[in-house]
C-alpha cells in the first residue's frame, strides 16, 4: 500500500485552513486549494505562505507548502483529496477536480451529511466506477476552527470521527489506506456519520426558536450563549430522539448527541451549558439555515420514509424555514431523488448502502 505524502485540501474556509496546517505541521506536503471566485479571501495566506494557528495544536506559524486557486496545480501528484466546504459546495468542489481525477485518487468529504450519495453520480458519470476511485466521508472536521485574523486561526481538535465508505464494502480499505493521515473510526456505512452531524440538531432548532432575536442582533446574536435555554434544549432533544429511532430502525450504533460530542473529545457544555467554544460571538448564523435544514432536517425526513419512521418534528422545521426564508428547502435539499433513495425501503436503502447499487424489482 502507497503511503499517502500529497494532501489536497479544498476549501479554504476556517475547516480547510486547519486541516491543511494540522497535516503541514505534521510533515505532509499539504495543497490548499479554494475556487478563484474567492481568491480575494486566500491572497493573504498566499502572501505569508501559511497560516498562524492558536489552541489545541499550540501557538506557532505553520507554512503550507502550496496554497492556490488552479485547479490544475493543486491536482499534481495528489494522492487524497478532502473536501472541506459547507454541503452546498460539496458538489461544485467535485465537479471542479473531475478533469484531473485518475484512478486511485481517494475522495473524503470532511463532514459528509451522506453526500457521498450525492457525488458517486457525478463520478460514474464521469467514467469513474468506485473502486476506481475510493469516496468516503466523515461525521465532522478532524478540526473546529474559527479565523481571528485574515491569516490566523482558533483551532480545537477532536479525537475520532466517525467514517465510512460508499459503498459501505469499500470502508475498511477507506480506513487502512488513511489511517495514517486522519483518525477515523470505522462504521458500516455512510447513513451512520452522515446521520451523525451533530449540526443538523444544534443549528435548526435553535435558530428557529431564535429567529426573530437573531433579525433584530443583525448576525451578532451568540446562539450558544443566548439562545440555549431550557424549551430551546427541550426541542433540541427531541429532533435527537427521531435521529436516533432512525438509527435503531437501520441498525445502526443509536448515538445521543451529547455522547457522540463525549466520542469527539468534548462534551455536552458545547451547547447546554453557557460559553461559546472558541470564546468569539460566531457570526456564521446564515450556515445554520442555509446549510443544515435542506441537508439535515431534509435529508431526516427523506430516510424517515425510506426507513418507514415518522419524522414529524424534522418536517415541521424544515415546513417552518421554507415559509419563513421562502425558499423551498425540500427541492434544494438531499431529498430522496437527490441522493438516489427514492422508492427504496428499508431493506433497499440498507443494500443500497453497502453495495452502491439499487435492489433489482
Amino acid at each position: 500500500m502507497t503511503k499517502i505524502e500529497r494532501v489536497l485540501v479544498m476549501g479554504a474556509g476556517p475547516a480547510g485552513v486547519a486541516a491543511a496546517a494540522a497535516l503541514a505541521r505534521r510533515g505532509f506536503h499539504a495543497i490548499l486549494y479554494n475556487l478563484p471566485q474567492f481568491s480575494s479571501r486566500m491572497q493573504p495566506l498566499i502572501d505569508r505562505g501559511g497560516v498562524e494557528i492558536e489552541g489545541s495544536l499550540g501557538e506557532e506559524f505553520v507554512p503550507i507548502p502550496v496554497i492556490t486557486t488552479d485547479i490544475q496545480e493543486a491536482m499534481r501528484d495528489v494522492q487524497l483529496i478532502l473536501i472541506a466546504v459547507p454541503a452546498y459546495r460539496q458538489r461544485l468542489m467535485v465537479e471542479s477536480c473531475l478533469p484531473y481525477l485518475k484512478p486511485g485518487h481517494i475522495l473524503l468529504l470532511l463532514t459528509g451529511s451522506c453526500g457521498t450519495l450525492e457525488m458517486a453520480p457525478i463520478l460514474r458519470q464521469a467514467g469513474y466506477s468506485l473502486d476506481d476511485i475510493l469516496l468516503g466521508e466523515t461525521v465532522t472536521m478532524p478540526q473546529s476552527a474559527r479565523f481571528v485574523a485574515d491569516t490566523k486561526i482558533r483551532i480545537r481538535l477532536p479525537s475520532l470521527i466517525r467514517a465510512a465508505a460508499f459503498p459501505g464494502r469499500n470502508t475498511e480499505r477507506l480506513v487502512e489506506t488513511i489511517g495514517d493521515t486522519l483518525r477515523l473510526l470505522p462504521k458500516p456505512n455512510v447513513l451512520d456519520p452522515g446521520m451523525n452531524n451533530p449540526n443538523f440538531l444544534i443549528h435548526p432548532a435553535p435558530m428557529l426558536l431564535n429567529y426573530a432575536a437573531v433579525e433584530r442582533a443583525e448576525g451578532l446574536l451568540s446562539i450558544m450563549n443566548e439562545g440555549m435555554t431550557d424549551g430551546v434544549l427541550r426541542l433540541l432533544d427531541a429532533v435527537d430522539a427521531e435521529k436516533m429511532a432512525l438509527q435503531q430502525a437501520l441498525g445502526l450504533d443509536v448515538v445521543p448527541i451529547d455522547d457522540l460530542y463525549r466520542e469527539m473529545g468534548s462534551g455536552p457544555h458545547i451547547y447546554r451549558v453557557k460559553g461559546e467554544p472558541f470564546d468569539l460571538k460566531d457570526k456564521i448564523h446564515e450556515r445554520y439555515i442555509k446549510e443544515d435544514v435542506p441537508y439535515g432536517t431534509v435529508l431526516y425526513s427523506a430516510i424517515g420514509r425510506a426507513a418507514g419512521i415518522p419524522t414529524p418534528i424534522n418536517d415541521s422545521i424544515t415546513a417552518i424555514f421554507s415559509a419563513v426564508e421562502q425558499t423551498d428547502y425540500w427541492a434544494l435539499g438531499r431529498n430522496a431523488k437527490n441522493i438516489g433513495i427514492d422508492g427504496l425501503g428499508r431493506e433497499g436503502l440498507l443494500h443500497f448502502m453497502e453495495t452502491g447499487e439499487r435492489p433489482q424489482a
